[in-house]
């Protein structure tokens, strides 16, 4: 926009104003950097993309790729060849109308990734598999630059030479596969984990990045095909492919490439456009895209996919980007089409995206699959019918106490434990989202942080066979879109708990070491559409190492587990009162059950009452004959009160349960409310992760599933 304003269009029109915005020996400069840009831009698409993907995309995604491309073309092709026969139009004009035709029906890769980036859909299953089918459909991207780079070259005879450049692209690409990338895979070898590539291998590659765009023009192609190429080449994500990404794209994205997008509208003018051509490529467009969006559905209905989501799936693949915007710039700075078809090809980028991300965003959402309608929490679940826990882990530090609260969970073989561990890793320096399934019979995995943490539950699966058993998974996303994976793998496991680390950490002393609003927005998310009860989980060190240095005469046994259960009322406490049942089924689990009780409280839920009573009154009947329970009723008056009650219980356990009492009012919780830092955890559980609460015992705050009634 804001280049179509500076340009021709509307200030361009006054010539003294566009020379004093843009003086002739400033032009060049700027067409030049922002050529650069363009440049820099197209490698990391390149170093962003996993070519692997192509081999592992499945069926479905081979067909809609190949055939959104296909259909739309062919169809492109034959409304010409009519046009062109009707109308008597000139062979240029046919020719150019042919490749408007092929350009309107590519589906560019990263014009996909953003869509779905921007809709924080890309890791759904409807974004994973748009992605899979972009990466099949971009090879449309590849050979029509191919066929452009050559056209002139055709055009004025000059075959052999066409001949010979197509050859030089094919032995180019194969020195980038076979001696460029292995000299990037020695660069990784010699990059010590965790430790940053060095300057040096990073400024080279930049070099080399930018003379793979003068050696594409060399060898007859344009100059965005050899930084491309170059971009496949390097291994994608951590160590190289991401500090690459990580360095080069901010100034990329935040200024060369809209330098370059804006150069593309000071090339726009309406003035030129011919009624006849215009109406002519304006039909072609138009065949293009209902082509595309029938193919695609046709496809995607015929893949069982349901309407909603196919019809999202094909407005997804109309998708256009700055890969096309280039694509134009260039056909037009080489006389393959005129400035006016090229305005209104522009101008269809901007209404068909704009369009297509609109509806898109009100036909598919995600997260209504996960809404629950049937019950998966401990409390309904069947006692002899074992659980099902989905664990997250970000670090390997927090496997530990992860693993401490599994075996507190009490597996037996009457009723065992089913474990799904996700490992969830940010997404950089690439594009497309992983989500891997780890084999637990394999003896071990690669020496990655994701191989270490599997390899230590592979080990806790294998020393209690018989009671649990464990699934590992990896999800590599943004952290922003993060949860779905988390939603979806909880829903296709029919779990009954998902338990997610807190954002905070602690160190040895109890002081705050770090905190990540990013995982703290994954929780929120979770929270807010898991199909399932989520638990958070705030380690504090003691549920592995007990109390090193007591703070007072008390402390805990040596061997000994202890939980407190603060029950307030409300179905999260319910659902914590039947986790912290199952735990206490273990001998070796000591549990103290303390229901807080307001001295008034005049908004109190009669039906809510009845059912806290009815579910204590079953856990009293089914534990009174446990001497490792305790059960005690304290009538608190004020909020003073209640935090001498927790405080008396901090140095006595190991792990305190609470229940996020989401939506339930009490004046218990009033004056926690009021301050309270962290709202996903409720009032009792940012009061016992908060600065003030010195203790260092663990917390679980407990949310039962949303079941929706609607």
């Amino acid at each position: 926009m804001a280049g179509l304003i500076i340009g021709p269009p509307v200030l361009g029109k006054f010539v003294e104003l566009r020379f004093i915005v843009f003086p002739t020996r400033s032009q060049l400069t700027i067409i030049n950097t922002a050529m650069m840009g363009f440049t820099i831009f197209q490698f990391l698409v390149g170093v962003r993309m996993d070519p692997t993907m192509i081999f592992s995309c499945g069926r479905k995604a081979l067909a809609i790729g190949s055939l959104s491309f296909v259909i739309p073309a062919t169809l492109a092709t034959t409304a010409t060849v009519i046009y062109a026969y009707l109308l008597h139009l000139k062979t240029d004009l046919t020719h150019m109308l042919i490749l408007v035709g092929a350009a309107q029906s590519m589906t560019t890769f990263p014009a996909v990734a953003s869509m779905l980036s921007e809709l924080k859909i890309r890791n759904s299953e409807l974004g994973r598999l748009a992605m899979s089918s972009a990466m099949i459909g971009d090879q449309s991207y590849s050979i029509l630059s191919l066929v452009s780079a050559n056209w002139k070259l055709n055009q004025h005879g000059l075959h052999s030479d066409a001949i010979c450049a197509m050859l030089l692209g094919i032995a180019y690409v194969a020195v980038i596969a076979f001696i460029v990338r292995p000299v990037f895979i020695w660069i990784i070898k010699r990059t010590p984990d965790g430790e940053p590539v060095k300057e040096m291998y990073i400024t080279l590659i930049l070099i080399a990045a930018l003379a793979s765009g003068f050696i594409s023009i060399a060898i007859g192609q344009n100059a965005y095909f050899g930084p491309f190429i170059l971009g496949l080449a390097v291994p994608d994500g951590p160590p190289l492919g991401t500090t690459l990404v990580n360095k080069l794209d901010p100034i990329v994205s935040g200024l060369l490439m809209p330098m370059f997008i804006a150069l593309c509208g000071l090339d726009m003018a309406f003035d030129v456009i011919h009624f006849h051509v215009l109406k002519v490529v304006a039909i072609i467009i138009a065949v293009c895209l209902v082509g595309k969006i029938a193919g695609v559905l046709l496809i995607a209905l015929y893949c069982r996919i349901p309407f909603r989501e196919s019809l999202s799936l094909s407005l997804i693949m109309c998708g256009k980007g700055a890969i096309e915007l280039a694509v134009y710039h260039f056909w037009l700075h080489t006389k393959i089409i005129d400035k006016g078809t090229f305005t209104v090809m522009l101008t269809s980028v901007a209404v068909v995206t704009g369009a297509t991300n609109s509806i898109v965003r009100l036909l598919y959402d995600p997260s209504k699959k996960y809404a629950g309608y049937i019950k998966r929490t401990i409390q309904h679940a069947r006692k002899k019918g074992g659980l099902r826990i989905l664990t997250c882990v970000h670090e390997e530090d927090e496997v530990p106490s992860l693993i401490k609260l599994l075996e507190v969970s009490n597996p037996t073989r009457e009723s065992p434990l089913y474990i799904h561990m996700v490992h969830l890793i940010e997404l950089v320096g690439r594009e497309a989202p992983v989500l891997a399934n780890h084999y637990m019979w394999k003896k071990s995995s690669k020496a990655t942080a994701s191989g270490s943490i599997v390899n230590i539950f592979r080990r806790f699966n294998h020393q209690n066979q018989g009671v649990l058993s464990v699934q590992a998974f990896t999800t590599i996303c943004p952290y922003e879109t993060m949860h779905e994976d988390v939603c979806m793998l909880a829903l296709d496991k029919e779990t009954s708990l998902i338990v997610i680390p807190f954002h905070k950490r602690w160190t040895a002393d109890g002081a705050v070491a770090s905190t990540k609003p990013a995982l703290r927005t994954l929780n929120s998310n979770v929270l807010d559409r898991a199909p399932c009860s989520v638990a958070i989980f705030a380690d504090r060190d003691i549920m592995i190492s007990g109390l090193k240095t007591a703070t007072t005469a008390t402390a805990i046994p040596p061997n000994s587990f202890h939980v407190a259960l603060l029950f307030l009322g409300g179905a999260d406490d319910r659902e914590a009162l039947a986790y912290a049942q199952r735990m206490a089924t273990d001998s070796g689990i000591k549990l103290r059950v303390v229901r807080l009780v307001a001295a008034d409280d005049p908004n109190v839920d009669e039906w809510q009452k009845v059912l806290d009573d009815e579910a204590l009154n079953i856990f009293q009947l089914q534990t009174y004959l446990n001497g490792n329970v305790l059960y005690a009723e304290i009538v608190t008056k004020d909020v003073e009160q209640t935090t001498a009650i927790i405080r008396s219980l901090e140095n006595w356990n190991n792990l305190i349960i609470v229940g996020r009492r989401h939506g339930v009012p009490s004046p218990i919780t009033a004056g926690f409310s009021a301050h309270t830092e962290c709202p996903e955890l409720g009032a009792m559980g940012d009061l016992l992760t908060s600065s003030t609460f010195q203790s260092r015992v663990s917390i679980l705050v407990v949310q039962q599933q949303i079941v929706r009634t609607d």
